[in-house]
């Protein structure tokens, strides 16, 4: 049998509400007798909540960080073997993804030397898919790992931006990638397939934990073929 530490889940609990206060959304099934679809995605892929995505936390603060220089990166990071669908496995919650409840996929392709498409996909609380859309671009050749993503539709993102996107592990086949902003206040567990095996779970948290994040801020996202539950990473 295993045990759960009150007080830690009691401060993991408290940290996804606190995203979602923050992020000034929630999601709610539909009101008897409302005009809302079932199975329509209420938060536009997410647009509804991706102001909030860029607003900067004062100077060495950051939701799942414990502080520390900025994110390390990847010295080398090849885009054509990098492209192709990745499963999200686990993720910091953000403000744009709380309408997805399993199976968030993202689906890249290299559209030029610098330049990524990205296709983020998600099932969601409600019923139906929520995606969107968007473009990558590397802003430093000499930092091929650091990228700068803007999705269409929503004011005030744009390519020219600071990087938001910094692939910090990558495994030698591309088969497993951490990614997150500079400031870690995003983090991301991408693999080629929707399940890991043990030795890769432990990489997994081993890795969070070596590049500065709180991997209790991290919950495992449901897959089909993969875990169901949505737990914090330090526990599971």
């Amino acid at each position: 049998m295993q045990f759960v530490d009150r007080k830690r889940f009691i401060s993991v609990s408290g940290l996804c509400a606190a995203l979602a206060v923050a992020a000034g959304v929630g999601l709610a099934a539909p009101a008897a007798g409302s005009d809302i679809a079932a199975g329509s995605d209420i938060t536009d892929g997410g647009r509804i909540g991706a102001g909030s995505s860029e607003l900067r936390l004062p100077e060495g603060v950051a939701v799942g960080s414990i502080g520390g220089e900025e994110l390390s990166q990847v010295s080398d990071l090849d885009p054509q073997r990098y492209q192709g669908r990745w499963y999200q496995v686990a993720a910091v919650p953000q403000p744009f993804t709380l309408q997805c409840g399993s199976n968030t996929t993202a689906d890249y392709s290299v559209l030029d030397d610098t330049t990524i498409s990205v296709t983020n996909t998600c099932s969601t609380l409600v019923g139906g898919q929520s995606s969107i859309s968007g473009k990558a671009r590397v802003q430093d050749p000499e930092q091929p790992g650091s990228l700068r993503v803007a999705f269409d539709g929503i004011p005030g993102q744009s390519l020219d931006g600071p990087v938001n996107y910094r692939v910090t592990y990558i495994e030698d086949d591309y088969s497993l990638a951490i990614v997150g902003d500079p400031q870690r206040s995003s983090g991301f567990v991408l693999s080629r397939t929707p399940s890991l095996t043990s030795e890769q779970w432990d990489t997994v948290r081993d890795v969070t934990a070596e590049r500065g994040w709180w991997n209790c801020a991290f919950l495992t996202t449901p897959q089909s073929g993969g875990r169901q539950d949505a737990s914090p990473l330090c526990l599971s």
